[in-house]
């Protein structure tokens, strides 16, 4: 390969600087959590859905290494996501004509960082050659996918890799963005209400990316979700690794996930209306899965293995994917909602037996419902009844106490 192909990633090795426009001033949660791992010996997997910052986290990685004095060429990063190159090919060139010595003559550590990784054919057992001949080397790694890229990790580097998963943005950090001192709002949250909940509605529709964070313009946070995060998992992304020949398939899929969040998920009852085969669409869904897209959250039957044997119902990662797909997305809010409390608690539970409940968590002895109408409170009374459970009543704005709180879904994410 060319030395420009790498060149153009790596900015620094000739203004010794990371453009501010790569390396962002704000410093997501994830990122110390990252730097944590600096010093282990251990390569750091970052990963997550398209467009949540991984690359900015890596940049900024670089640039606070390049504050503490290590060595501009020490440093290089790739990405794999538009370039077919192999991971061998990269490292060769950057030996031969950065360096100007091979990794056994290293007398500093470097710091390799590669975007994207999960591109790249058998990535885990290239890493696991380098990781364990040169000690020297420091692996980040990115990827834009979770069950395979975790999987594969776990299997061919245990021992040698420590993951860490991006998030969508949380709402504390969404106010941060937009330049609110979150301590004072935590302390007295009533007094803000009139300037948080402009802001809460901005995040529930397409505040979870960090791109988006200021954005006040509706019709391009939904070109931006559709394009960049949407339509390059699923024509490019899924489409490439699982080689899909029914691509189109997978988008009608996930418009009518988008549609209904929260819908229970009966693959022969999908295969008869899509006129597919029901392998077909389950394998569809866990391609979505794979990519971030989509998460399940199972019936609860007191057992992780009862539970993945009964009905689940299916969300999207985030409620912002729902707003970019669905043009009259007011009358979904009741839904998207709901779709933003299964991602910021990170459900895995909802109760669904002669009743159901929206979400449970046994660990926690409570359930949550979301004010979609009526009845929320009768759910909740015959969970405590079956399960002796606590529960709570999840609003968009109203707030009151009584036999069961109602809770401003703005209050409870400040409090997260």
């Amino acid at each position: 390969m060319r030395i420009e192909d790498i060149t153009k990633f790596n900015p620094w090795w000739t203004t010794g600087k990371v453009p501010s426009d790569l390396a962002l001033e704000y410093k997501r949660k994830v990122f110390h959590a990252v730097m944590d791992t600096l010093e282990r010996r251990q390569s750091t997997l970052i990963y997550g859905l398209r467009r949540t910052g991984k690359t900015t986290i890596m940049y900024q990685i670089i640039e606070r290494l390049l504050a503490d004095g290590v060595k501009k060429e020490a440093i290089i990063y790739f990405s794999f996501d538009e370039i077919p190159f192999d991971l061998k090919d990269v490292l060769e060139t950057y030996q031969k004509v950065v360096l100007k010595k091979n990794f056994d003559e290293l007398d500093n550590r470097l710091y390799i960082f590669f975007d994207e990784v999960q591109k790249v054919s058998d990535w885990e057992s290239k890493i696991k050659v380098y990781y364990d001949l040169y000690p020297k080397i420091k692996f980040f790694l990115s990827g834009s996918a979770s069950v395979a890229i975790e999987r594969k990790a776990r299997e061919s580097l245990a021992g040698r890799i420590i993951s860490i998963k991006v998030e969508p943005l949380d709402f504390i950090e969404f106010l941060e963005l937009n330049n609110l001192d979150v301590a004072p709002i935590k302390q007295q949250p009533d007094m803000w209400k009139r300037e948080i909940m402009p802001l809460f509605y901005r995040y529930l529709m397409y505040g979870t990316f960090p791109e988006l964070s200021r954005e006040e313009d509706a019709s391009f946070a939904r070109r931006y979700i559709t394009d960049t995060v949407i339509d390059r998992v699923i024509y490019k992304d899924i489409a490439s690794e699982f080689a899909v020949k029914d691509v189109e398939l997978l988008k009608h899929l996930v418009l009518l996930v988008s549609s209904k969040p929260g819908m229970l998920v009966n693959f022969k009852e999908l295969a008869k209306n899509f006129a597919r085969d029901e392998r077909t669409i389950a394998n569809y869904f866990e391609y979505l899965e794979y990519a971030m897209v989509i998460k399940f959250v199972f019936n609860y039957r007191g057992s992780p293995l009862a539970s993945l044997r009964k009905s689940k119902k299916v969300y999207l990662t985030t409620p912002n994917l729902a707003y970019a797909l669905q043009p009259d997305s007011s009358q979904l809010i009741p839904l998207l909602l709901e779709n933003l409390i299964a991602m910021v608690k990170d459900a895995k539970y909802f109760y669904r037996n002669s009743f159901e409940v929206d979400f449970i968590f046994p660990e926690l002895k409570m359930g949550i419902e979301v004010k979609k109408g009526v009845g929320e409170e009768k759910q909740l009374r015959k969970l405590r009844e079956r399960l002796g459970f606590s529960g709570i009543v999840i609003t968009l704005e109203d707030e009151s106490e009584g036999e069961f709180k109602h809770i401003p879904a703005w209050k409870l994410l400040i409090a997260e």
